[in-house]
């Protein structure tokens, strides 16, 4: 038959009574009332509890004598008030030893860094081997350890305490073990932690025990087990906030442990505000891998990962990213900041390009092309959110004129986001790529133009000028030029018998013409039409005598027509 606190506080304080004269509206004060303790925490009906304040009068009155020993039991039960691990009870104060004690009940103790062991249970007056129960209430508990020599202990209560990480107990035959109604801090603001994340995981971690088969049969209140979390979250949200399991978050605990990559520190993020006590999807996960040197994105983030930095590394690529790989499905803030990055490729058909994060920082690398293709998408999402921010400068970009023009109007139109547009200079020359003269840079990259214009107007002039000097020429002699004249010569393997059956007799003419030196020959008579045509014919005085007539087919006389 279990015997409850409230049997060891009567017993306890009738003994009071006697020695300090405690009024009886203290004791009635005392006495459990059904709901004084069950705001904090829930309870079986079984079990019973005392107020804070009520606690705290009774322990005042145990330690108001400091020769006496702060434990008094009755047959079966002790209880013991106001221990304090830096403050150890000194020898021979409590040497009591109830061996037929089988449950204590510790108050408004202070056990940091404490092992409740043998040693400690018979500092307090009671033999270990027949302990079967402690209670600790209203205490504060760090890094305190159960065990070593407490073999005999069924049952460990640590309801309704203020407590932190305990280590796993060390007691073979355990049976029962009660967590609830504690200030669990799942998420501790005040822990060291990385820039942006709200906590570390260190309390899921070292409390991650609890999730062994072995505990989980044993862990009698875990469904009443909550994390209580940071005063700025309760002031913040509603009710299931300060309602999130303990169970749930070690569970997030080892699945984002088992997929944090190597070397880097996994974190809850501050935008984990909403929780869930079915699933996990409330909490955030801020992903930092900085200083070590990697030369890739990770294979693998854990999932609701919003924020990765990978900053001060050697990164080569963001392949990773491409193909809308999963692990970068939630990704809303990217530092790349000093790395080896030559490229933007892999932004294209990935996540962030989908989503728009909210942060994208790429300062200091060896980017040259700005690729705004890729860019354009993804800042036209992140636009919708006056929190987002992009990073580029300190990179060596290209300025040409082919994209120099289409980069300065992607900056202009993206300059609310993109936040150091000022300091993005052109690798070619010292200048703002935003501020950069595009037609002055473009008008002297192509300065040799002008020496071709200008070749191909001198040459029109010397053909037009050599035109009008040939129409000239063949005004005032009758000379063709020189093309004209060597028109009629033959084609090599072309004979001229080939060519229009009056083309040979022309051309024979006008060589008979062309070797005459000081003008016609005689036997060429030269006539002016009527017509203003000169015309001239083999027939003469002499000639018709001694030379037949050149005559073309059909009988007509060959002659010679020029132009005046």
């Amino acid at each position: 038959m279990r015997i409850h606190t409230v049997d060891i506080l009567s017993v306890t304080i009738l003994m009071i009574i006697t020695t300090t004269g405690i009024a009886e509206d203290t004791i009635d004060r005392v006495r459990v009332k059904e709901g004084v303790f069950r705001e904090a925490i829930e309870i079986n009906d079984e079990d019973t509890y005392i107020s804070d304040s009520d606690t705290e009068e009774v322990c005042e009155r145990l330690s108001a004598n400091p020769n006496h020993c702060p434990c008094l039991s009755t047959n079966t039960s002790i209880i013991c008030c106001n221990l304090d691990s830096h403050s150890p009870l000194p020898p021979g104060l409590c040497d009591s030893y109830h061996c037929s004690a089988t449950q204590i009940t510790l108050l408004n103790c202070h056990l940091h860094s404490t092992v409740l062991s043998k040693q400690f249970i018979l500092s307090t007056g009671i033999c270990q081997s027949s302990l079967r129960t402690l209670r600790l209430r209203n205490c504060s508990l760090s890094d305190t350890t159960f065990g070593q020599g407490l073999e005999g202990l069924r049952v460990l209560d640590l309801r309704g305490n203020q407590v932190a990480a305990i280590m796993e107990p060390q007691i073979a035959g355990l049976e029962s073990i009660y967590l609830s109604g504690n200030n669990w801090p799942c998420i501790d603001p005040n822990k060291e932690k990385r820039l942006r994340s709200k906590s570390n995981l260190n309390f899921g971690e070292q409390m991650s025990w609890l999730l062994d088969d072995y505990w989980q049969e044993r862990w009698i209140d875990q469904k009443l087990t909550f994390c209580n979390l940071d005063v700025q979250l309760h002031i913040a949200a509603n009710e299931v906030v300060q309602k999130h399991s303990v169970e749930s978050f070690l569970q997030f605990t080892k699945k984002t442990s088992s997929t944090c990559p190597d070397l880097c520190d996994c974190e809850v993020a501050e935008e984990t505000i909403k929780f869930n006590l079915e699933d996990m999807t409330g909490y955030k996960v801020n992903v930092v891998c900085t200083d070590l040197g990697l030369t890739s994105l990770p294979l693998r983030l854990p999932p609701d990962t919003i924020y990765l930095d990978m900053a001060n590394n050697k990164i080569l690529s963001l392949d990773l990213m491409a193909s809308l790989n999963p692990d970068y499905k939630n990704i809303e803030r990217l530092i790349l900041t000093n790395n080896s990055l030559k490229s933007l490729q892999g932004l294209e058909n990935s996540w962030l390009q989908r989503n728009g994060p909210v942060l994208l920082d790429v300062r200091d690398n060896f980017i040259e092309q700005l690729d705004t293709s890729a860019l354009e998408p993804m800042l036209s999402k992140a636009s919708i959110n006056r929190e987002s921010n992009y990073f580029f400068a300190g990179n060596p970009w290209s300025c040409n004129c082919q994209t120099i023009k289409t980069i300065q109007e992607f900056l202009e139109k993206y300059s609310s986001l993109i936040m150091d547009t000022e300091h993005m200079h052109c690798s070619e020359r010292e200048c703002s790529v935003l501020h950069l003269d595009y037609k002055e840079m473009c008008t002297k990259d192509h300065d040799h133009m002008i020496w071709v214009i200008m070749v191909e107007a001198i040459l029109l002039v010397v053909i037009m000028l050599k035109l009008t000097w040939d129409c000239v020429r063949y005004r005032r002699t009758g000379h063709l030029p020189w093309v004209a004249r060597h028109l009629c010569w033959s084609v090599p393997g072309l004979s001229r018998s080939r060519w229009t059956p009056q083309l040979p007799v022309i051309c024979a003419q006008l060589e008979h013409v062309s070797s005459s030196e000081g003008g016609l020959e005689p036997n060429i008579e030269v006539a002016k039409g009527s017509s203003g045509y000169i015309t001239s014919s083999g027939r003469s005085s002499h000639s018709s005598k001694t030379t037949p007539l050149r005559t073309h087919p059909g009988g007509k006389e060959s002659s010679v027509v020029r132009f005046l």
